[in-house]
């Protein structure tokens, strides 16, 4: 059985992308395992992590996703290992996840380091499942290569193995950084190189139901629409005719910030080709323009801090991949048997 460590430099670098692309390309009887979660939902009253979820969604999997991840907060899952500590809980909940399986995907927390304190970060994943590390990197030149040298002194220690690295959200202009200074870097580090996966803009893009969840907020009308992408975030200061005038107020997948007072501008927004209305300060519209969203299956939801606020905090709401998000699916497939030297890591 193959088994690879997925881990990461940083927070959002992409660890799932590039171990789901990694296990759709296998052919393999794949399994998934994800010791310290980081990305907690309830599912059937019951918390998982949401890359189990797409794993088990993508790939099949059968099997509880509550299995796949030991615990969330450093605390609990301490004092759940309890007595014998989370070497044991982990070797014997990986045992029953891998049989049966030719290849197991083990993804680490937000980072390499994240989960050091409970033996739970990569380097220990690797020494307790003996398992080989591909670490992913993001970012500008510099900053990769520094984090990529500091993991690789970290995981030149002891047991653990680094497979290589692969770079991930490539744009198109830091091609020629890449090319001249990260890998010849690399490489002067006896770092192995597995290619890279350009910046995908599709996965850039955030669902209604995800800026829903982020925000805690209150779904009024819409609720048919939640599954609508993202394509920019706009604050409503301005008055309906004003924001006519604006060819980006009429550009398509929006999602508009205003207050639940601002008629003229929400029922413009309406008819605008809008993915969704955030409405601030708990001030909600007349029934009569709710009932027009149900219509158009354009989700409005009401939140109760300022403009100012909610929009900053929608700033920050990274998009994630969900398990209904099939047709990203074949997306990373493709982009990742493109770039990674899949041969190699197999």
């Amino acid at each position: 059985m193959k088994k690879l460590i997925v881990t990461s430099t940083r927070t959002h670098a992409g660890k799932t992308t590039i171990g789901t692309g990694i296990a759709l390309n296998s052919g393999a009887n794949c399994g998934f395992f994800k010791p310290l979660g980081d990305r907690p939902v309830y599912e059937k009253k019951t918390l998982v992590d949401r890359d189990v979820e797409v794993f088990n969604a993508w790939l099949g999997l059968d099997i509880e996703p509550s299995e796949c991840c030991i615990g969330f907060e450093h605390e609990k899952v301490r004092s759940s290992c309890q007595p014998d500590g989370t070497n044991k809980t982990l070797a014997d909940r990986f045992d029953k996840i891998s049989a049966g399986k030719e290849l197991m995907i083990i993804e680490s927390g937000r980072n390499f380091t994240f989960g050091s304190s409970l033996c739970l970060d990569a380097g220990s994943l690797a020494k307790t499942v003996d398992a080989d590390i591909l670490l992913v990197a993001q970012g500008d030149a510099h900053l990769i290569i520094d984090k990529v040298i500091t993991a690789s002194k970290v995981f030149g220690s002891g047991d653990s193995r680094l497979a290589g690295v692969v770079i991930n959200k490539v744009e198109k202009e830091d091609e020629t950084p890449l090319e001249e200074e990260i890998i010849p870097a690399l490489e002067e580090e006896n770092i192995t190189y597995l290619g890279h996966v350009p910046k995908i803009r599709q996965l850039e893009k955030a669902r209604v139901g995800l800026v829903v969840e982020r925000l805690h907020a209150k779904l009024v009308a819409g609720s048919g629409g939640l599954d609508k992408e993202i394509e920019r975030v706009l604050v409503g200061a301005l008055s309906a005719d004003a924001a006519l005038r604006m060819p980006v107020f009429q550009s398509r997948g929006k999602m508009l910030i205003t207050g639940g007072d601002r008629t003229d501008l929400i029922l413009v927004s309406l008819s605008e080709d809008t993915s969704g209305i955030i409405l601030t300060n708990n001030v909600l519209p007349h029934p009569r323009i709710l009932s027009k969203a149900d219509q158009l299956n354009v989700p409005i939801i009401s939140v109760p801090m300022d403009t100012y606020t909610t929009a900053k905090m929608v700033e920050h709401i990274v998009a994630e991949l969900l398990p209904e998000d099939k047709d990203k699916m074949e997306l990373i497939k493709n982009e990742v048997n493109k770039g990674i030297k899949l041969d190699n890591i197999l």
